[in-house]
């Protein structure tokens, strides 16, 4: 140990003689002795500063790029987290305006189907009012008694449809009107360049419930259409011509809905008005609605006219037609032929003679032939008048309604035993009355 020692010093005295350093100044000269020891002291701190001095620069660079990179992965989570936040409030925004788009597009679609559900409502309560007051006067009629007085069972339906009933519309019409429906809600988009599953399905429940709407509105038409069909068979029926009776109520309906007002004129050119999902008044729908409230009107206007024909039988007991209206052998002057304008009903002494339909009384009293008289005026030309009678039961200028009693039945006037002589007056001529209580009893009686 101690041989490789003293190798060892001799090695670093190599290295490290001793050395003097000498110094000169103001002619003196002074010199300082570096021994070994000495020198490999302060080759030992020059070393470590030197060490120190490179390691602390080593950690320096090292740190910096620790630093350059830790900011670099800062920046990028940075980043990274700026474009989520980003996406996130784009996708917020997105979503912002599809529930404000789904707010507007189910609000205009919630306004429309009310809208079309007003419509079909007044349009119901309409046919409703008509449809009651057809049910009342089937209901009156058939109180009237059928064939030889005998009482007809309930009789409060339409029978007779001469154009010949559908249960619904044409299964094709239907497919027809769907079709356009859902092809009117799908082009009526509030945005077309959004495809979204959830304004596609609240469009298609839209659709559905407007095709549903159309087709109630079709099967409505059909409806009003072949009760239009049937009134104007019964008005047909009855063997005079309506048109001018029908005219005239249908410019008086008119003129009672009519604005009293002198400064009433109007006009302008056609600015088609859309409704909340863009649809005009040109669509399946309105058109429909146009159409039924044109059929309506003509429904009303037939209607109107129907209550005022004297449709019922004037005997609300059982009778015997003793006479019908046309040539036959005068019964008071044999062997004569003469002709009869009205029906003779046979029914027992005293028995109720009643109004066939409203109307005012135009006379009350005795006329030559006829005995004791009733003649009612009902408006739009036609006239009725009730003879024989053994009283009578209202006055002159008086207004009656259907079924209200007028006289009771006799033997007065012209007369061979107690009956009803019985007439209708069109325009002041006589027609058959018949024909007008066939087209109240077999079109009404079940």
């Amino acid at each position: 140990m101690g041989r490789e020692s003293n190798r060892f010093w001799r090695s670093v005295s190599k290295f490290f003689r001793e050395r003097q350093i000498y110094h000169r100044s103001d002619g003196v000269v002074r010199f300082i002795r570096l021994t070994p020891q000495t020198q490999i002291a302060l080759a030992t701190i020059l070393f470590g500063a030197l060490l120190w001095v490179a390691y602390s620069s080593v950690n320096v660079v090292f740190k910096e790029q620790i630093i350059v990179g830790e900011q670099r992965e800062r920046r990028i989570v940075e980043d990274a987290a700026r474009r989520r936040l980003a996406e996130t409030e784009a996708a917020l925004d997105e979503i912002a305006a599809l529930n404000v788009l789904y707010t507007q597009e189910f609000d205009a679609g919630l306004a429309q189907l009310q809208n079309r559900h007003e419509a079909i409502r007044a349009i119901t309560e309409n046919k409703i009012t008509g449809d009651i007051a057809l049910e009342q006067l089937a209901v009156s009629l058939a109180r009237s008694g059928g064939p030889e007085g005998v009482k007809i069972k309930n009789g409060n339906r339409l029978m007779v449809d001469p154009t010949g009933r559908e249960p619904t519309p044409r299964q094709s019409r239907i497919s027809k009107l769907e079709e356009a429906a859902l092809g009117e809600v799908f082009s009526s988009r509030l945005a077309f360049d959004i495809d979204d599953p959830v304004l596609n399905e609240m469009r298609s429940s839209a659709a559905a419930y407007g095709a549903e709407q159309v087709l109630l509105l079709a099967t409505i038409e059909e409806e009003i259409r072949k009760q239009t069909a049937e009134l104007k068979a019964i008005l047909a029926a009855t063997g005079i011509d309506m048109t001018p009776m029908v005219t005239r109520e249908r410019v008086a309906l008119a003129a009672m809905e009519a604005v009293d007002d002198e400064f009433s004129g109007v006009g302008g050119p056609l600015y088609p008005i859309e409704d909340e999902m863009g649809n005009t008044t040109q669509s399946v729908y309105y058109q429909s609605v146009q159409r039924i409230e044109a059929q309506l009107d003509e429904l009303n206007v037939l209607s109107h006219v129907l209550l005022t024909i004297p449709l019922a039988t004037p005997v609300d007991v059982r009778f015997r037609q003793s006479s019908r209206y046309g040539p036959r052998w005068d019964p008071i002057k044999k062997r004569t032929r003469a002709m009869h304008y009205g029906l003779d009903f046979g029914a027992p002494w005293r028995s109720q003679i009643l109004a066939p339909a409203p109307g005012r009384v135009k006379f009350a009293g005795w006329r030559n032939g006829f005995g004791r008289t009733v003649e009612i005026d009902h408006g739009n030309g036609l006239m009725t008048r009730f003879a024989h009678l053994n009283s009578i039961s209202v006055k002159s200028g008086q207004k009656v309604s259907l079924h209200q009693e007028v006289g009771k039945l006799g033997n007065t006037g012209r007369s061979t035993g107690a009956h009803l002589h019985y007439e209708v007056h069109y325009r002041g001529k006589p027609v058959d009355p018949e024909r007008f209580i066939k087209a109240g009893r077999y079109v009404f009686e079940s």
